[in-house]
């Protein structure tokens, strides 16, 4: 049961670290390469079926990795699944102010506040990516350490 939840907990924080890196090298490149307009269109679709995903899969790693360290005794499987969390204040702080004006119904693709907040959005998710992939490579790490 131990070595399926570190499994889980691989591959749970393994597509969490997908989205984000997709989202930094492939959709915010897109979405700085075609019009504001179909930037903008292509960005509420991708930002609403993303931050859902990501939110289920960082409770269910967390949840997993709970059980992983009752099992096992190791608390650092649930310690570093905390750390994973701290992305959402960041979001809330630095992110949200940029989501709710590129979500806004009433948003101007054509402005140059719209042109900015797309390029902010890219660099401040690039935070979010390093921060997914660091702890990926921590959980590997973990169980590859933790396994000897």
């Amino acid at each position: 049961m131990y070595e399926f939840s570190v499994f889980l907990i691989i591959v749970g924080m393994g597509a969490i670290f997908g989205v984000a890196l997709t989202a930094s090298i492939v959709v915010h490149p897109i979405l700085l390469a075609v019009s504001k307009p179909t930037a903008i269109e292509v960005f509420k679709p991708f930002f609403d079926k993303t931050h859902i995903i990501v939110i289920v899969l960082s409770m269910l790693v967390s949840g997993i990795a709970l059980v992983a360290s009752f099992l096992s005794g190791h608390w650092s499987w649930f310690i570093i699944s905390l750390l994973m969390h701290l992305n959402g204040p960041y979001t809330l702080i630095f992110m949200m102010p940029l989501n709710r004006r590129l979500m806004a119904e009433d948003v101007d693709p054509h402005s140059e506040q719209t042109s900015n907040d797309l390029i902010k959005w890219g660099k401040l998710h690039a935070v979010r990516t390093v921060v997914n992939g660091l702890i990926f490579l921590i959980f590997i790490y973990d169980s590859t350490y933790l396994s000897n």
